[in-house]
């Protein structure tokens, strides 16, 4: 019966070194992937990142001269990173690419944890491949990335910790989901699965803790989420930009969450969802199913309230705002890639138990390949053709993000390290490549140009802190991505900027992008008997006086 109780079929001939050699030859492809991806240029947020890391590491804390809404976790490993394979973009995504191989094999173990070692091995191997699927951006270095290692770790001590009845344990899962928040807010959904699983096992236990060890438990487990945020809020406090770090994290964080209404929310999730789970579309499937069959596995026992509830939280990080935008869903890939395994594994042994043949027992192996297999052939130009410059241009079109290269190369070389400069757009990638200081706090001009009260207050903010500095170059963003303008935003900034430069500076660098296959860079004198033929293309200025 095909839906029947499920019962494990012990595979003597399969040992766990043949799941542990599948499982890394997996991860061995997805790394020469990376591998071929590391000079992928930064997108804006990567640029973000970057730059708020290099400042790090110039002992500039965090809100200092960089605002973000985001907890400062990612920026910290941006200069971790950094610090340990250098300011590029290689070295970034060299620890993208770590972070990744790390993430699969704390699934890997978690699942051995809570089923099998094929299931295991499986698991990992999906959430290899779909964290480095272009349908969820998993070249590029975004926080999801940082907010799913502590993530998985805390799940895998929280394991050990109700096991074992440890209190360390508990505080170190707690500290793990903790960090999970810090690299960027939804995590903060992980600490409430580790929270919710606790209240589970309390009143399920069999004989049942007195409330006295339920509250030790828990509040050792909570002390140990609250210390990471308590450390970072000290750090700042102690630096002298809380009150930053409390406007932008807390203040305006809440107020951009609340832009998209909620009889929105769905169709938006359908729209994106779709790109998202395009190409391994098999394992998406597969997971789905998983979830299904994994009420029919006897040998699940009291894991199957686990992984509910870490499916249910890791949906819940993608939600915040309702944006859903495609790489929210890393954080969701860990859940996926667990029920993807629970359901091959089932496969795997109910056709074994079927057929009787030892041949049957590879057919998890055979399912997983299909998948790969459709997924890769789906997306041929992205693992194995197109160059990461081209790439770039066909996923993010006229993204600035190529030539932020260029333009930084040539600000570099005429000034000085001490010069200041202001990106008149989202750019922030401009100022690490560049290795300048911005003139400005405002990285980003997104959040200038919504519609809610601080629009005007940012903007006339942005402006002062350009006017006081008065930088030696100011780059000019001419795309619509860049600004996302709408018809109710405030547009103050744009009659000012333009008096300003009239006054102070004069037009020394264009880059005018064409084609997806021609950018136009004219620079000094050849731009003055240049015309721009594109509306996507980026003005370079120079102070004059």
């Amino acid at each position: 019966m095909l839906w029947g109780s499920y019962m494990p079929v012990k595979n003597k001939s399969v040992s766990l070194s043949v799941k542990w050699l599948f499982f890394i030859l997996i991860v061995l492809f997805v790394v020469a992937v990376r591998i071929r991806l590391l000079e992928f240029p930064l997108e804006r947020d990567e640029g973000e990142y970057a730059y708020m890391g290099q400042l790090i590491l110039q002992g500039i804390p965090p809100y200092g001269e960089a605002y973000n809404m985001k907890l400062p976790g990612t920026a910290l490993m941006y200069a971790l990173i950094m610090s340990l394979f250098g300011q590029t973009i290689q070295g970034i995504h060299v620890g993208l690419l770590l972070v990744n191989c790390a993430t699969s094999f704390l699934i890997f173990h978690l699942v051995r944890k809570i089923a099998n070692d094929f299931a295991a091995a499986m698991a990992g191997s999906s959430y290899a491949l779909l964290s480095v699927s272009p349908t969820v951006l998993g070249f590029a270095a975004h926080a999801t990335h940082f907010v799913v290692l502590p993530a998985v770790s805390g799940a895998l001590l929280l394991l050990h910790a109700v096991k074992k009845e440890s209190l360390p344990a508990y505080g170190g899962a707690g500290f793990l989901f903790g960090l999970a928040f810090v690299m960027k807010q939804p995590g903060v959904f992980f600490f409430l699965f580790g929270a919710c699983y606790i209240i589970y096992r309390h009143f399920s236990q069999k004989p049942a803790h007195t409330f006295k060890k339920f509250l030790a438990n828990s509040g050792v487990f909570s002390l140990g989420a609250a210390a990471a945020l308590i450390i970072v809020a000290a750090w700042v406090y102690a630096a002298g930009t809380f009150d930053k770090f409390w406007f932008w994290t807390v203040t305006y964080a809440s107020q951009y969450v609340s832009e998209v209404q909620l009889s929105a929310a769905f169709d938006i999730f359908l729209s994106n969802f779709s790109s998202v789970a395009n190409g391994f579309l098999l394992i998406w499937i597969f997971s789905a199913l998983g979830f299904a069959v994994m009420f029919f596995r006897s040998d699940l026992k009291g894991n199957k309230v686990f992984i509910v509830l870490f499916v249910l939280f890791s949906f819940l990080t993608t939600c915040p705002g309702f944006y859903f935008r495609q790489h929210y869903f890393v954080t969701f890939l860990p859940a996926v890639s667990i029920l993807a395994g629970i359901f091959i594994d089932y496969c795997n042994s109910r056709f074994a138990a079927f057929l009787k043949s030892p041949l049957a027992k590879f057919t998890g192996y055979g399912i997983f390949l299909i998948a790969l297999l459709v997924g890769c052939a789906s997306q041929t130009d992205y693992f194995f053709k197109d160059d990461p410059v081209k790439l770039c241009r066909k996923i993010y079109g006229a993204n600035p993000f190529p030539e932020s290269i260029e333009i930084a190369k040539y600000i570099e070389a005429r000034s000085l390290a001490t010069d200041r400069v202001a990106v008149f757009g989202s750019e922030p990638q401009i100022y690490f490549y560049a290795k300048r200081h911005s003139a400005t706090g405002y990285i980003y001009t997104y959040n200038l140009m919504e519609s809610h009260e601080y629009s005007l207050i940012m903007q006339k903010e942005m402006i002062k802190e350009i006017e006081s500095l008065k930088p030696k170059f100011i780059v000019a963003v001419n795309i619509d991505t860049s600004w996302l303008i709408r018809q109710e935003s405030e547009k103050y900034i744009f009659g000012w900027f333009n008096d300003f430069i009239r006054e102070y500076y004069s037009l020394v660098g264009v880059a005018d992008i064409i084609s997806p296959d021609k950018t136009v860079y004219r620079w000094k004198d050849d731009v003055k008997n240049y015309n721009v033929q594109s509306g996507y293309h980026l003005l370079v200025f120079e102070k004059a006086r």
